[in-house]
């Protein structure tokens, strides 16, 4: 017989609930039963032939759902989703029936009331050899073990932890050559691998099967939807409604830039390789947080030559997207990146493949730093979000403070005085699953303060981020029993929102600055003044890099990391010439850093053209006018250039690379 849609049962339970709810469909009759595990079956199948008898004998067969209320379950949880509250039962003003404790109906004045007896259904919970339970075995084993429910003949099949889809929406906006964002609810928690998806034109012709969908050439102008059923559950299949598929506009350079570097040959290991595993490329992307462009002042100070629909998340989202899948990181770490973004576009997209977690800096902004990892290359073993704003403010930190003079800074309170720093920084711990099992990795993610004068204060969270990171691969190597020198390496990304010759970069490069750094020093006249990025052009007309750089020397007193050498820039000796470009700014801020036990084979380079980079650079300079800026940003996703180094192969050696170096 077929139990497509009218005869099925839905069991959830999980080992922290005590409870355990059932969702049974017989002839278009539903009752949903909360019962406790450690409840005879005996009992089960009682409670189960009332609520029958209640729900057939009912004067109106518009009351379908019966609901049993003997048990409010505090464990429920079987209907929740992350973030969100209990799924409750379908409740309808004429549609819903009660069954109370001792067997009545509530209703207006008592209306109905009825006795059911044993007689009345034959009941009973089914092995997948067709044979009964004894009455005295828990409705717990009865659950894990029950294949079919048989009420008066009829066979229900039982689907344990299997969740109905509720909802599935898609776009808002689908682009050709961008994924499309997928959104799908469910009554609880389900996995990639449990969905059918089918995407299907306007004309009900089937463009894909799978989650992720990118629509080609000649889909523009057209619609497409989304049909989404759990495989066990295909009768339950749930539309989105239609979305219209845009054209974007060309842009050669960019995706010229990731084919050839898609290309381009991995240069030979100086050192021998530390496994056979393969190579990992490794992404860092600042997307540009929409908060930052939610205000008609910030688009006046920051983009004034963009038009507002290339800032809208709608547009820039599919085009970051689409990036990613042509770059296919194995590692990929972002800063600025939404709530919305990770929720609506980057975890629907990216989660059947990637672990990932964002962490917010603060609520006002709701943007953070997230960290994407492929699930079929990393098990996680631990993961750390720290706040700069709370760890600095630590005893370990005061004498640190003092020695670099904080207390001298332009108001400086202790209490107060890092509050508006809401920079955080992301760990991992990871293990290669392609290794022996003594391979391990360390990845860290940061997005420092970014006002040009604010050059103490990123020095110090650089300080606090390395520190930190130290503590934690050494917890980490002690837990889980490895050497922390020759069996692991370690990956830290960032928008750093400093040059080179700034003590950030000279901190995170040697592992120790001059406790008198000159940086520190800008803090007796930063008062937190906002920033106005024309004020501060025409005072550097040359760019910030033109700074003077304070070159670390050994005064005898150092503010160094302890037992950290530093790490190496996976883009040293083949620099780019900016990550960030707007009408007001361009320079290098974004940066790749990594142990010295790892060779980088490939870098990504700016753009392929015929030009050099020099000149290249010089006709981006010199055409910075209103026009041609508004055709690039509707080009380009972000105000920033994507930072990517391929093929990061371990070349760790005993012999060459020294014990306790990063």
């Amino acid at each position: 017989m077929s139990y497509v849609g009218s005869n099925y049962a839905l069991v959830k339970f999980s080992p922290e609930s005590e409870n355990i709810t059932m969702a049974i469909n017989w002839h278009g009759l539903e009752m949903n039963l909360d019962r406790k595990k450690s409840e005879a079956i005996k009992t089960t199948i009682a409670r189960l032939k009332r609520s029958l008898h209640k729900i057939s004998s009912s004067p109106s067969k518009r009351h379908k759902n019966s609901t049993d209320e003997h048990l409010l379950s505090d464990a429920s949880q079987f209907n929740r989703k992350k973030g969100q509250g209990r799924v409750k039962p379908a409740q309808h003003e004429s549609d819903t029936l009660s069954i109370t404790s001792d067997g009545s109906c509530p209703g207006p004045a008592g209306e109905y009331h009825a006795t059911a007896t044993d007689d009345d259904y034959s009941v009973s919970f089914l092995t997948d050899m067709f044979k009964p339970f004894d009455d005295a075995t828990t409705l717990e084993t009865v659950t894990q073990n029950a294949s079919f429910i048989s009420i008066n003949d009829t066979l229900i099949q039982v689907y344990t932890n299997v969740f109905r889809i509720e909802d599935v929406k898609v776009g808002p906006k689908a682009m050709v050559g961008c994924p499309v964002s997928l959104h799908i609810q469910s009554e609880g928690p389900w996995r990639y691998e449990d969905l059918l998806v089918e995407w299907v034109d306007d004309a009900d012709r089937v463009v894909h099967r799978g989650t992720i969908y990118v629509p080609s050439e000649g889909m523009e102008t057209r619609h497409v939807k989304a049909k989404v059923s759990h495989k066990q559950l295909k009768w339950n299949t749930v539309e989105s409604d239609f979305c219209e598929v845009y054209n974007v506009p060309e842009n050669r350079w960019q995706q010229e830039r990731v084919v050839t570097f898609n290309a381009t040959p991995m240069k030979s290991a100086r050192l021998p390789l530390q496994s056979d595993i393969r190579h990992l490329r490794v992404m860092s992307f600042n997307i540009l947080s929409p908060t930052y462009v939610a205000t008609e002042e910030s688009i006046e100070r920051f983009f004034p030559y963009c038009a507002p629909e290339w800032l809208d998340s709608s547009y820039r989202k599919p085009l970051i997207l689409r990036e990613i899948l042509m770059i296919k990181p194995q590692v990929l770490c972002l800063q600025e990146c939404a709530t919305s973004a990770y929720r609506d576009y980057m975890e629907p997209v990216l989660g059947q493949h990637y672990h990932s977690w964002l962490t917010i800096k603060n609520q006002a902004s709701d943007e953070g730093c997230c960290i994407f990892l492929q699930r079929d290359l990393f098990d996680i073993l631990d993961v750390q979000s720290v706040t700069f704003k709370e760890r600095v403010r630590r005893p370990e930190y005061s004498e640190v403070l003092t020695r670099i003079g904080a207390p001298n800074w332009l108001n400086y309170n202790e209490a107060t005085y890092f509050d508006r720093y809401h920079t955080v920084y992301q760990m991992g711990c990871f293990r290669n699953t392609l290794a022996d099992g003594k391979n391990f990795l360390f990845i860290a993610n940061t997005h420092l303060y970014f006002h040009p004068n604010g050059r103490h204060i990123r020095l110090l969270q650089a300080y606090v981020m390395l520190n930190e990171l130290q503590r934690f691969k050494e917890q980490c190597a002690k837990k889980h029993g490895f050497d922390l020198d020759s069996e692991s390496s370690t990956i830290i990304c960032g928008d750093f929102n400093s040059f080179k010759n700034e003590g950030t970069f000279q901190l995170i490069t040697h592992g120790w600055v001059p406790s008198d750094h000159g940086d520190f020093a800008y803090g007796l006249r930063f008062g937190n003044e906002k920033f106005n990025p024309t004020d501060h052009n025409t005072k550097y007309p040359q760019g910030r890099g033109s700074e003077v750089a304070t070159s670390p020397c050994d005064t005898g007193d150092r503010l160094e990391v302890a037992e950290c050498s530093g790490y190496q820039d996976a883009y040293s000796g083949q620099e780019l010439p900016f990550t960030n470009f707007v009408k007001t700014f361009s320079g290098t801020l974004d940066y790749i850093f990594h142990s010295r036990n790892i060779q980088v084979r490939v870098a990504c380079k700016l753009l392929w053209t015929r030009v050099t980079h020099t000149r290249l650079y010089a006709v981006f300079c010199v055409l910075r006018d209103d026009s041609w800026f508004n055709t690039m940003c509707g080009q380009l996703r972000s105000d920033r250039m994507s930072c990517v180094c391929s093929e990061l192969v371990l070349v760790i050696s005993l012999v060459s690379v020294p014990s306790g170096a990063n």
